[in-house]
Formats: C-alpha cells, sequence, structure tokens
C-alpha cells in the first residue's frame, strides 16, 4: 500500500512546494497610494503622496513621479519591531522590463527614530535606470521586509 501511495505523496509534496514560492512572486502593479493634504504655517493647501508596500508595514513619500536616470529624495516609514527596524536595511530594485536587478539603498544598522505615527523612519535618495514598472524589496537584515512596486517615467 505504501509504495502505491509513495509517488502520490510525492507529487502532492512538491505541488506544494511550487505553490509556495510562485506566492512570493512580484505582482507587476503599481503599489497603492495615500494623499495626505494638510496646511501650513502660511495657510497654503498642500498634498503628500505616499507610497505604501504590499504589506501596510512601510511606504515612502515621494516628492514627486520617479523619473529615469534621475535621484529623488524618499522618506521611509516602517511599522514593526525594533530588533527588526534597527537591523541594516537595504533596496533591492528589479525592472518588469529589462530584468535589470540593483541596490537602490543600503544603510547600516540606525538606531529606531518614530515620525508621523511610524515607528521607524529613514531618508533616502533613490536612481532607477530606466522607465517602466520596479519591484523595490525592503530588507532588514537578510530578510525581505516588504515591497512596493512604482512605475518610473521616461527621462
Amino acid at each position: 500500500m505504501l509504495k502505491k501511495c509513495f509517488p502520490f505523496l510525492l507529487l502532492v509534496v512538491v505541488l506544494l512546494g511550487c505553490s509556495e514560492q510562485t506566492s512570493n512572486e512580484v505582482k507587476w502593479e503599481e503599489s497603492a497610494t495615500l494623499v495626505l493634504e494638510f496646511t501650513t504655517e502660511e495657510l497654503q493647501n498642500m498634498e503628500q503622496v505616499f507610497r505604501m508596500g504590499d504589506n501596510g508595514k512601510l511606504g515612502f513619500g515621494e516628492y514627486g513621479p520617479f523619473i529615469a536616470n534621475q535621484g529623488q529624495k524618499y522618506m521611509w516609514h516602517f511599522w514593526g519591531d525594533e530588533d527588526t527596524l534597527t537591523q541594516p536595511f537595504k533596496v533591492l530594485a528589479t525592472s518588469k522590463e529589462t530584468g535589470e536587478e540593483i541596490t537602490v539603498v543600503q544603510l547600516s544598522a540606525q538606531n529606531i527614530a518614530p515620525n508621523n505615527g511610524a515607528d521607524h523612519h529613514l531618508p533616502s535618495s533613490m536612481m532607477l535606470t530606466s522607465p517602466g514598472l520596479w519591484s523595490l524589496e525592503a530588507y532588514f537584515g537578510e530578510k525581505l521586509f516588504g515591497t512596493v512596486v512604482v512605475d518610473v517615467m521616461e527621462n
């Protein structure tokens, strides 16, 4: 009986392994944004675009659209535990169109720095090299913390 069931069990294990791998694939849709409206001390109405990650635990403020080969400042915000958020931080970017992979942010371990309701924040500058969709994978230490997909405009 066991000899007859073994091929079936092996197939089930392989299929479960494959289904787990495909669940980690990038969903190539631009990540959602929040638009925060506020009034400055000079009574000017302002808007801030905040790009959210795939898990609700990270995002960054955008100070304009991503434009190919132009660096821009971004303020990352994170929600999580101190042990995770104080590890070295890096962002790996992958282009959907070209498959190019680059490291766009790499920072050493940081002290926790709450900001705007987030448990931690980090300023960064990022530049993506070509137009189209890019997946930004944020890591603390060696562990993937979350992903943001952005649409980069032609220069």
